[in-house]
């Protein structure tokens, strides 16, 4: 009777065992199947592009390699801003080892094309716009074009992110110096602007998609997890 009482009391024990080890296994092949699912960091670029925007964008590029994200998107709407800014976007998007998408939803202008020609891949939403980069100095009410000098420098900087992204570089130039033509596109004299039929067919757009979950199904990213990133404080200060 005592041996019987010791031989059920092991079983129960390693019962107990293998019920503790399932529970343990299980728990851990789901936490890795959670955290096996692809994630896509998502910033928002909006309204006037000021200084605020830069830190913003790249604490978003770094926080996405640091988890292995799959793509950082950037959703744009934008008419533009400050160059100085939108120059310090497009270094960090050039450099970062993360797969960057600009979704045009519904406008890159001035500084937003310059920021979106910086990423791997642009879709762009029915009806949307990319270009009219010609940078221009404010005084007061009155908006005047810079010097010659400044917009050489702009136009070389567009041209040198299109083509660090494989797009194309006259295409690129146009957007900024009225001075590029190019037949069948633009007149010299024009400055160039692209609606998104035209993005596509020139190569500077690479899909279409009317909403964010479109763009990134297009691109294979279909059910990934969302991020959405907003702005810190020190962001906003340096914005304000």
């Amino acid at each position: 009777m005592y041996t019987r009482c010791m031989v059920t009391r092991a079983n129960q024990f390693w019962v107990v065992c293998l019920l503790l080890l399932t529970l343990v296994v299980g728990g851990w092949v789901g936490a890795q199947s959670n955290n096996s699912r692809p994630v896509v960091y998502v910033a928002a670029v909006e309204g006037t592009i000021d200084l605020g925007l830069a830190p913003y964008i790249e604490r978003v590029l770094q926080e996405a390699q640091d988890n292995n994200a799959a793509a950082v998107v950037l959703q744009i709407n934008t008419f533009g801003g400050r160059v100085d800014a939108a120059v310090q976007i497009r270094d960090a998007l050039l450099k970062s080892p993360v797969k960057s998408i600009a979704f045009i939803d519904t406008r890159a202008i001035s500084a937003g094309a310059l920021i979106s020609l910086a990423t791997n891949a642009i879709v762009m939403a029915p009806g949307g716009t990319i270009g009219a980069a010609t940078p221009v100095q404010s005084s007061g009410t009155e908006t005047k074009p810079t010097s010659e000098k400044t917009v050489s420098y702009v136009r070389k900087e567009f041209s040198a992110t299109a083509e660090s992204r494989g797009r194309d570089t006259k295409v690129a130039e146009a957007m900024v110096d009225s001075d590029v033509s190019i037949p069948g596109v633009t007149a010299r004299g024009k400055l160039l602007t692209l609606t998104t039929d035209e993005a596509l067919e020139l190569g500077i757009a690479d899909f279409e998609a009317s909403t964010l979950r479109a763009a990134l199904d297009e691109l294979g990213l279909k059910g990934v997890a969302i991020e959405d990133s907003s702005t810190n404080w020190a962001e906003e200060w340096s914005a304000f």
